[in-house]
């Protein structure tokens, strides 16, 4: 991502206060603390838990989003009362500061909002006591995470097509646990998850799997090899691709995984944004095993994938030997 801030600004919502306390000046953007914060808040809303999904064009957030670049201070206000309406019905939601942002990346417009929660923590202060200096150690109760953990929810708009990334939580509505910000605030069905998505495919590769007597680790490793196979090749988890990686010449095991999994998905092939796709490299670009012995090894995909470099032998009495080869030096860290 290049994200370049155009304007921000900060509600503070104190479940204590009661109603919302609206600013009614930006944030300095010349206040390069102040841009590092927003800008790592804004690249961390992108995750492989993140949702995606598009605004349904004509309703309340979609027709906000689309006027706030020319009256970002009121309307940003706006947006925040709307997601608030519901936040307040909440038992548990915490407190937090909410932040609204208008930035571009890749000459595209985006709206985002992101609620940073409190937290406790402590300090000092500097005080005088009978004409000495006194230093005391006090508890802050509404200390934001630093810049490099992200928003604890939110989502980012395109202005012009209302595609959005989403971020949300569950609170405690009328006694029931629930993710409110995709269903009330934003009204808008989002996509399964990137990680929602290769648990329901690992969940059906192992059924299928189990049926035909294939080893739970062969599969568990083959649905990650499989992920990134079809993310590289489609830019999308392609059902299909996965079930000819994962089951190869097994036509019957493919048939019986894609017709599971048509039970479970809206679509075969699951788009994945570019940004996702970076991420999804990251993620599964190595396969991390733990023997039952107590050693644990991660090892990169080209590697996993070379016969030349790492086998696995199977023998008779269950147990499995694991040979890492042609390797020219061993290098310890502590």
């Amino acid at each position: 991502m290049d994200v370049y801030l155009k304007q921000a600004i900060m509600h503070v919502i104190d479940r204590g206060f009661g109603d919302p306390v609206f600013s009614q000046t930006n944030l300095d953007l010349t206040n390069i603390n102040i841009r590092e914060y927003l800008t790592k808040k804004i690249e961390k809303l992108v995750s492989a838990q993140s949702k995606t999904g598009m605004l349904v064009e004509g309703s309340k957030m979609a027709q906000l989003i689309k006027i706030a670049p020319d009256d970002f201070e009121k309307v940003s206000k706006e947006i925040v009362e709307q997601w608030f309406s519901i936040y307040k019905q909440s038992e548990d939601a915490p407190s937090a500061d909410v932040f609204v942002i208008l930035y571009e990346d890749d000459a595209q417009a985006y709206i985002a909002m992101l609620k940073v929660d409190y937290h406790q923590g402590f300090t000092h202060l500097i005080g005088d006591q009978d004409g000495k200096l006194s230093n005391e150690l006090i508890i802050h109760q509404s200390i934001l995470s630093g810049k490099t953990t992200k928003a604890d929810e939110g989502f980012s708009v395109q202005v012009a097509e209302l595609t959005y990334q989403l971020m949300e939580k569950k609170y405690t509505f009328s006694g029931d646990k629930m993710e409110y910000l995709s269903t009330k605030v934003i009204e808008s069905a989002p996509m399964p998850s990137l990680e929602q998505n290769v648990k329901t495919v690992k969940k059906i590769a192992e059924k299928v799997a189990k049926q035909y007597d294939v080893p739970k680790f062969e599969v568990v490793n083959q649905v990650k090899e499989a992920v990134q196979e079809s993310i590289d090749q489609e830019q999308a988890i392609d059902t299909d691709v996965i079930a000819k990686h994962i089951f190869k010449d097994n036509v019957s095991a493919q048939v019986e995984f894609n017709d599971t999994i048509a039970q479970e998905v809206e679509s075969p092939k699951m788009p994945v944004s570019k940004a996702v796709q970076e991420i999804a490299t990251k993620k599964y670009g190595k396969q991390k095993l733990k023997l039952s012995n107590g050693i644990e090894l991660t090892v990169p995909l080209d590697v996993y994938q070379n016969p030349d470099l790492i086998e696995f032998q199977n023998h008779p009495d269950g147990t499995i030997s694991v040979m890492i080869k042609n390797v020219e030096k061993v290098i310890s860290k502590l």
